[in-house]
């Protein structure tokens, strides 16, 4: 995550070779048109897990199961700009490979797994020279597999939620631009059925990462 993190940092601090032809009046950078990216960085998150069977039909509590690992992916999107404000759509795709289970605690080991999530979401930015500030916020959707390690019992469910972060981004060389940025994923909870009915409680997600994009 650091590591990702200082290359963005790194890369938007060399900045310098930005084009005369690419700054609007006043010295700012013209965000005008469409762009595609690569992202790297980490992921993580922390679910509580309940569960209910027929002989007893109230959720109970079981151990919390947390996930982390690294992350990367694509996006591309579109923004509009005047004068220093910046708005748009972007979209991207992240593959990881987050998994965590309950084994610390008693009773059957339950795991989960995710291996990718997407967002389609709003930008809003406000540009200063190269360098543009921007929020996001939208809707995410994924995939979570959820296994019973005791039983051997496995189900996958579709996952639908809703995402918000922010960061900066720079304009470096011509039309190549470095980002940083941090997006927050709340999937609400997810029922499953594995012999018995398990929910998984508040699933959500913590990305930090840095990019690399190319403008048209």
């Amino acid at each position: 995550m650091r590591k990702a993190l200082a290359i963005a940092f790194m890369i938007a601090a060399s900045a310098g070779d930005v084009r005369g032809s690419d700054l609007l009046k006043g010295g700012i950078y013209d965000w005008n048109g469409a762009y595609v990216g690569a992202h790297a960085g980490s992921a993580s998150g922390e679910t509580k897990n309940s569960w209910r069977n027929i002989n007893f039909p109230e959720w109970r509590r079981d151990g919390d199961i947390s996930y982390d690992s690294a992350a990367g992916g694509v996006y591309a999107g579109y923004l509009w700009q005047r004068g220093p404000l910046a708005y748009g759509i972007e979209g991207d795709l992240t593959w990881a490979s987050l998994s965590g289970n309950d084994s610390k605690f008693a009773g059957l080991v339950n795991e989960l797994e995710m291996a990718h999530f997407g967002t389609v979401r709003a930008r809003l930015g406000y540009a200063y020279g190269s360098a543009l500030l921007f929020a996001t916020a939208g809707l995410a959707v994924g995939e979570i597999e959820k296994k019973d390690l005791t039983l051997k019992l496995a189900n996958s469910n579709a996952l639908v939620g809703w995402t918000v972060g922010g960061g900066i981004e720079y304009a470096v060389f011509g039309d190549w631009r470095a980002r940083a940025e941090y997006q927050f994923i709340d999937f609400g909870s997810v029922v499953s059925s594995l012999g018995y009915d398990h929910r998984a409680d508040n699933v959500e997600i913590h990305t930090v990462r840095g990019g690399i994009s190319y403008g048209f």
